[in-house]
Order: structure tokens, then C-alpha cells, then sequence
């Protein structure tokens, strides 16, 4: 009540144009909220959510970015944007009143940001009620979309903001353990959102019977939900109901194959299977040099590189994205083009230099010149420690057949050149000459 009266006050001192803007704002629709998150740390939340949030904004859609980690928060250096003096750890204390106060304006148009920097330890774990007024000033934000940048693990609170979202995304990589905590990471939201329908009477009344013979059988969740339901079928249908609405997305990052790739269908086979959820797979993304470059300029990898492979695929998702997602519109096909307001004039894998096999090394470099990324970031990516000097042709300094072959072979592919396998066979038929 006090609020509203403020409202009023305020609007008779300051005349019906500001009356009728504070009503548009209140009647203009909540942001669409998704939340980025999985269960192990490394697997590149930060920058899938920070290439998520320009890949919106290309729609002509305002969109905030907001660094969720409160212990280990560092989205801002992903915008190259400077440590900001209020942060969402100041919302949090109470010291800032607005969110949107906290709104930092980055180098993409239609992109703002919410940094989490400058927490103190014991924010990592902000309290219920702290939790619920964030979650409503998030949906107050003066924009279309908020993207949500989790914290690693699989703690309450990470659950927490990923189960509050319109929709939640796990990425993961194609390691043993990240999928492991993949896994523990969906079973840990799936049951914390059954959370508030178990607490019905006959809904946990139904549970608690079937519950001694699920462990003793060692039934799974679904099969667990399924026997319930034949002793209440209405407390069944309950429990069917918020399940169908988990419903999760998954992104596979860093792949590097196409049975690495293939995985989404199998952690989306055993959600289904063990949880009974359905899992939607948005899609993989590559494991690109790209990346790792744009992370040391300071810059999203959207607005650097927007023809390399990472962008394009985080392109394709959010396209999907939109077309899981109701209300939102479906995203231009010249997305890429423009995220790269205010960056440098990127260059384009379509615009890699014409085929030159007759000095397939000089090749090799100027095409990795034309992406203007350093051989650094290839080393890292490849594993390969000996590319200046396939770039420069020191045959006495290279392995012998068939690694050199296959090495030149890896480069090329990863520098995006179409004729990778000419271009190592010539390399190879040259360097056997010498």
C-alpha cells in the first residue's frame, strides 16, 4: 500500500505525461527468464549464456545478462566491460533498492549487463527470502529477455533460480564427468520441483506407500511416480503434471566429433527413461579457437567471430530456443550481422583466402591471419605443439608420416578450410620431396 501511494503522490506533482509512462510500464509484459546452468564448473556456462544473450538481442529484443554466480562471479570480463561499482551483490545486501539500477551497458547493442562481482563468501548462498525478491525484480527488468548465468553444482540455490526460469539450459561437455554431474544435476532439480505438489496431503499420502517398496527394488523415479498413481490416480495425474512441465534443454559444448555429438540423444534417452522428463536437445556446439580468443580480447564470441562455428551454432539454438519458447519471436536469419555493432569489422570464415596448394603452409597461416586469431589459441585447441613450423615448412623440425599428414589435416579442418584433405595430402606429398 505504501508503495502505491508513493506512486500516486509522485505522478500528481509531476503531471500526466510521467503518470502515463509509469502505466505502460507496469502493463508491459514480464521478460522471458532463462537460466543457464548444469553441475560441473568449466564446461562454459558463462559463455554460452553471454553469446545467448547478443543472439536475442539480435532480434530487436532488449535483452540483460545477469551474473547469477555470487561466488565466483566474472561474466563482465566476458564484455570486456570494467569491474562495476554496483552489483547484484549490493542488490542482495539491500544497499541498492532497484535492480535495474544495476543495468551496465555493453558493447552490443540491446545487451546490458548485471554483474555478481565484488560478493562477499556467505552470498553464494543468498537466503529464501532474498532469493524471491530477486526472482521479482528480475521480472521487472525494462527488457525482453534475462539470461540467467548460473553457478556451478547442485546446490539449492543454483536449482533454485534454474526451476524459477521460463526455461532452464544444462550445458555439458562430452567428459565422463561432466555428464556424471549432469546427470546428478537433473535428478537434483527434478526432485526439488516436486517439491511443493509432494506436500499435498494425498499426493505425499500416495508417495509414502509406495516409497519402502521403490527402495527395496530400487525402482526409478518414474517407476516410482507410476506405482503412486495406481494407488491415487489423482494424486498421480499431480505428480504427471508437474514432471511434463521439468522439462529441461540441453546443450552439448566443446564437441569435437560426431559421436561426441550424438550424446544429447543419449542423456536425453535416460532422462526420459529414469526420470520420466522430458529433455529437449537444443544442439551441440563446437569446439572452436574462436573461442578461447575472443575470451582474452575481452569480447563475446558473437561479436568477434560471428561466421566462426561456436556462433553459429549458438545461433541455431537460440532459434530453436524461440521455437520452444511461446510468444517469442523467431530470430532473423542475418542474426550474426547484427551482433557486431561497436566491434571491429569481423572477418568471416566465408571469406578465407582462395586455395593455394602450391605453398599449402603460407596457405595455412594466411587463413588463420584472415580470422586474425593467434596460433596460441589453435595449439591449445589441437594439441598440437609444432604449427609455426607447418606454417612455415620446417619439414626437419616435423613428425614423419602418417602424423604430419593427419596433423595438417586437424589444422585446417579447425582453421574451417573445406579442402583440408587436399590441402594435407599436397602438404605431405611436399614434405616427402624434401
Amino acid at each position: 500500500m505504501e508503495t502505491v501511494a508513493i506512486g500516486v503522490e509522485r505522478a500528481g506533482a509531476e503531471g500526466e505525461a510521467p503518470r502515463r509512462a509509469r502505466a505502460a510500464e507496469v502493463e508491459a509484459p514480464a521478460p522471458r527468464i532463462f537460466a543457464v546452468g548444469g553441475g560441473k564448473g568449466g564446461v562454459g556456462k558463462s559463455i554460452v549464456a553471454s553469446n545467448l544473450a547478443l543472439a536475442l538481442a539480435a532480434a530487436g529484443q532488449r535483452t540483460a545478462v545477469v551474473d547469477a554466480d555470487l561466488g565466483g562471479a566474472n561474466l563482465h570480463t566476458l564484455f570486456g566491460v570494467a569491474r562495476p561499482r554496483a552489483t547484484l551483490a549490493d542488490f542482495v545486501r539491500g544497499d541498492v533498492a532497484d535492480l535495474a539500477d544495476l543495468l551496465v551497458p555493453t558493447s552490443v547493442p540491446d545487451v546490458a549487463l548485471i554483474s555478481g562481482a565484488r560478493a562477499l563468501p556467505d552470498m553464494a548462498n543468498p537466503k529464501h527470502a532474498q532469493k524471491s525478491k530477486l526472482l521479482r525484480h528480475l521480472r521487472r527488468l525494462p527488457v525482453q529477455h534475462v539470461v540467467l548465468d548460473l553457478g556451478a553444482g547442485s546446490g539449492f540455490n543454483v536449482v533454485d533460480f534454474f526451476l524459477a526460469a521460463d526455461r532452464g539450459l544444462m550445458v555439458v561437455t562430452p567428459e565422463a564427468t561432466a555428464l556424471d554431474n549432469a546427470m546428478q544435476f537433473l535428478k537434483a532439480a527434478f526432485f526439488r520441483s516436486l517439491r511443493e505438489v509432494a506436500c499435498e496431503e494425498r499426493v505425499r499420502q500416495a508417495l509414502e506407500s509406495v516409497l519402502a517398496d521403490a527402495r527395496r527394488l530400487g525402482r526409478t523415479p518414474r517407476e516410482l511416480i507410476e506405482s503412486a498413481a495406481v494407488v491415487d490416480p489423482e494424486a498421480g495425474r499431480l505428480l504427471r503434471e508437474r514432471v511434463r512441465r521439468f522439462a529441461p534443454l540441453l546443450v552439448l559444448n566443446q564437441v569435437q566429433t560426431e559421436s561426441e555429438r550424438g550424446l544429447g540423444l543419449g542423456i536425453q534417452a535416460d532422462c526420459a527413461a529414469y526420470l520420466g522428463a522430458p529433455l529437449e536437445y537444443l544442439g551441440a556446439l563446437d569446439r572452436d579457437a574462436c573461442v578461447p580468443a575472443a575470451v582474452a580480447r575481452g569480447l563475446p564470441v558473437l561479436q568477434l567471430y560471428p561466421g566462426s562455428a561456436f556462433a553459429q551454432g549458438i545461433i541455431q539454438i537460440a532459434d530453436r530456443l524461440c521455437d520452444t519458447t511461446a510468444g517469442l519471436p523467431a530470430l532473423p536469419r542475418q542474426t550474426a550481422r547484427a551482433c557486431t555493432a561497436a566491434a571491429a569489422p569481423p572477418r568471416s570464415l566465408a571469406s578465407l583466402p582462395l586455395l593455394d596448394l602450391e605453398q599449402p603452409g603460407a596457405y595455412l597461416r594466411r587463413c588463420r591471419e584472415t580470422l586474425n586469431l593467434p596460433l596460441s589459441a589453435f595449439a591449445e585447441l589441437t594439441r598440437i605443439r609444432c604449427l609455426a613450423e607447418i606454417e612455415a615448412e620446417r619439414f626437419d623440425r616435423l613428425p614423419p608420416q602418417p602424423y604430419l599428414a593427419a596433423h595438417v589435416r586437424l589444422y585446417a579442418q579447425k582453421l574451417g578450410i573445406p579442402e583440408a584433405g587436399r590441402l594435407a595430402a599436397r602438404y605431405a606429398e611436399r614434405a616427402r620431396r624434401v
